[in-house]
């Protein structure tokens, strides 16, 4: 089982409250829209209740919990919309092999998740069985990644240091010396932050995804170009775009196991995606949901 399937398992044994997805009524407009896919507010409340085992009638959901529900939403609705596109759209056998796997995990047969839970799985078994339609996907979107990335980064543990440290470059101040004396990665740290020019799949997804996301929405990126702060499994980084140079495109045999999470942001480059404002903000260069201001509103 590969580490992206096992996450992916682990992530969804909390969720035993979300119904199947579908379009929302007038009654229920939609909290989040991806693609052909939505996902209406009591779908939304009754998925973040299950998961942090709170009280439905609760005045106020808590914001965190809102913003990955709806993060983990879009990236596999994304998937699931881009490999659709491409004639990926799991047999009856191939979803009834993913509910096994689903109830295997401690997933009950009853749970009102089961459906979309089980398109996900099946999708996701698909995608990492890397099938004819999988390469098609990825070789159509492989231009998106065609590309030399050129960055620095200061990487630090906590989002309000990041958050800091924005400020601080924002206000002028030296790049280079702030990598040197606050950057919890000491290679890059010690070079001022520079990370050099590597082609795409160097680096964690998180970090690939959102200079790319710049190119995407800029096409054209200036040098020095700051993006951040963006989580990881290591911190956060604060990015310094260098350079974007002109890269080969990518061999979907070559990708190996960056291919799957290269296909979601492939995906969530290119899909339409919004969400109601109560609930948080879509920033597209990040590939990333922002929490709204103030406490949401059950």
């Amino acid at each position: 089982m590969s580490n992206f399937r096992r996450i992916f398992i682990l992530f969804l044994l909390p969720l035993m409250g979300l119904a199947a997805c579908g379009s929302s009524s007038p009654v229920d407009p939609p909290a989040v829209e991806v693609g052909r896919s939505s996902l209406s507010r009591a779908e939304l409340t009754a998925w973040v209740v299950e998961r942090t085992e709170s009280e439905a009638s609760d005045v106020s959901l808590p914001a965190n919990a809102v913003v990955d529900v709806v993060q983990q939403y879009i990236g596999f609705e994304a998937l699931i919309d881009l490999l659709t596109d491409f004639g990926v759209v799991p047999t009856e056998g191939e979803l009834a092999d993913a509910a096994m796997e689903l109830l295997a995990a401690g997933i009950p047969d009853a749970s009102l998740s089961m459906e979309r839970l089980t398109m996900w799985q099946a999708t996701l078994n698909i995608a990492n069985a890397a099938g004819p339609g999988i390469e098609a996907a990825y070789d159509a979107h492989a231009e998106l990644l065609a590309h030399e990335l050129c960055t620095s980064h200061i990487l630090v543990n906590g989002q309000s240091e990041a958050n800091e440290i924005m400020g601080l470059l924002s206000d002028g101040a030296d790049f280079a010396a702030l990598a040197q004396e606050r950057s919890q990665d000491p290679g890059s740290g010690a070079l001022g932050g520079s990370l050099g020019c590597v082609p795409t799949g160097a680096f964690v997804a998180e970090f690939e995804r959102a200079v790319l996301g710049a190119l995407a929405q800029g096409g054209v990126v200036p040098s020095e170009t700051l993006v951040g702060p963006v989580p990881s499994q290591f911190g956060f980084h604060v990015i310094r775009i260098d350079e974007i140079k002109a890269g080969v495109v990518p061999v979907f045999a070559e990708a190996g196991p960056q291919a799957l999470p290269q296909l979601v942001s492939m995906a969530t480059m290119t899909r339409e995606i919004s969400i109601d404002p109560r609930y948080g903000t879509w920033d597209p260069i990040l590939g990333q949901v922002s929490p709204p201001d103030g406490p949401i509103e059950n």
